[in-house]
């Protein structure tokens, strides 16, 4: 339900980021954490993967974040309150005896999915600060921790928030909302396999992507001003590519310029070259990283077979 993909220290405390979930392989770099932690010394700040705030259901220790020095612990779940009447997930603090912190941090992320068992994922940022600016006579209330403490020290944000304005987010939706609850079981945080999906690539604030057009000379490349919301495709999650290094008007020059005569609508074909194709080749324009695997895979097991009979 939330994936960490990127933790910033910006503090002089040794950090410890402690995987709670047994299928959590966090890597650095491409490298994989020994002992499934995550050491996030002064000045940290990298991307990172596999590493998710489990469901509270599923584990025994939850999501540990360890200052080396203090030995102060902060425990991070995700699960549902009983003051929601809106049965949704929240990013949850506890202590290491799993006493509630810290209420006022916690973070609704969305709605359940599956009794609780299988949902999409939203991206998070772990970041520490030390409130060292913090104004004068400024008093923190005890349950959220003030400076000096760990609790006071971490936040988390959804990545976006975060994210300079020439990252690049693959949008990724479902295909209509009869096939959020399918797409849920088949990817998920536990695992991702193949599912059905529409794809949408989000840079600068403007999100893009390819459509059939009722004129087969029109252009099928549509630009929305409205990032991860669509009529009738259901929003999943964004996922970060990376940055590029275009300028906006760049970016809009290469579409418009280059990409745009290339895609007319009537050209679309579910199979063969649909809105996941134009992303491949807009994003292997922009230099960052291609559509992840489970996104592409159905329509390409669906080409291959189509191929071969």
């Amino acid at each position: 339900v939330a994936q960490v993909v990127r933790i910033r220290n910006t503090t002089g405390r040794s950090l410890l980021i402690k995987a709670g979930d047994y299928f959590s392989a966090p890597r650095v770099g491409g490298k994989r954490c020994a002992d499934s932690t995550v050491e996030a010394p002064p000045g940290f700040d990298e991307a990172v993967d596999g590493l998710v705030v489990p469901w509270d259901t599923l584990t025994w220790s939850g999501l540990e974040i360890v200052d080396a020095d203090s030995e102060e612990v902060v425990k991070c779940v995700v699960g549902p309150i009983e003051a929601d009447d809106e049965t949704r997930d929240w990013l949850q603090y506890w202590s290491i005896d799993w006493e509630p912190l810290g209420m006022e941090k916690w973070i609704a992320l969305g709605k359940r999915h599956m009794l609780g068992a299988v949902g999409s994922a939203v991206e998070i940022q772990l970041s520490f600060d030390e409130y060292s600016q913090a104004l004068p006579n400024c008093h923190w209330p005890q349950s959220v921790g003030g400076p000096g403490t760990l609790l006071g020290a971490l936040h988390f944000d959804h990545a976006a928030r975060c994210a300079p304005p020439n990252m690049v987010f693959l949008n990724v939706f479902d295909l209509a909302s009869a096939m959020s609850i399918p797409n849920a079981m088949l990817c998920n945080t536990v695992f991702n396999t193949i599912g059905a999906f529409h794809a949408a690539v989000e840079v600068y604030g403007e999100e893009w992507s390819f459509y059939r057009t009722p004129s087969a000379t029109s252009c099928g490349v549509c630009r929305s001003l409205r990032p991860r919301n669509h009529p009738v495709h259901v929003y999943r999650q964004s996922v970060p590519l990376g940055i590029t290094s275009l300028k906006d008007w760049e970016v809009r020059y290469l579409i418009r310029g280059k990409l745009a005569a290339k895609w007319p609508g009537g050209g679309y074909d579910l199979l063969h070259r649909n809105c996941i194709h134009f992303c491949e080749e807009l994003l292997l324009f922009l230099g960052v990283k291609g559509v992840p695997h489970w996104v592409r895979g159905l329509h390409e097991l669906g080409a291959g077979v189509v191929g071969v009979t």
